[in-house]
């Protein structure tokens, strides 16, 4: 599969975006980017901790 470059001015273009994702595996948070095809990466949120119980 082909890669993209970012360059600096599509970097700065470029908005991320993070959820929550769940079906019958489980949730998965999901970040991407939103200017680019297939720019994302998924992952299990079994092993994540809650933000108030990390502080």
């Amino acid at each position: 599969m082909a890669q993209d470059t970012a360059t600096p001015e599509t970097v700065s273009e470029c908005e991320v975006m993070a959820s929550i994702d769940g079906d019958a595996s489980g949730e998965r948070l999901i970040i991407a980017e939103l200017c680019r095809e297939e720019a994302y990466l998924a992952m299990s949120t079994e092993a994540t901790v809650d933000v108030d119980d990390w502080r």
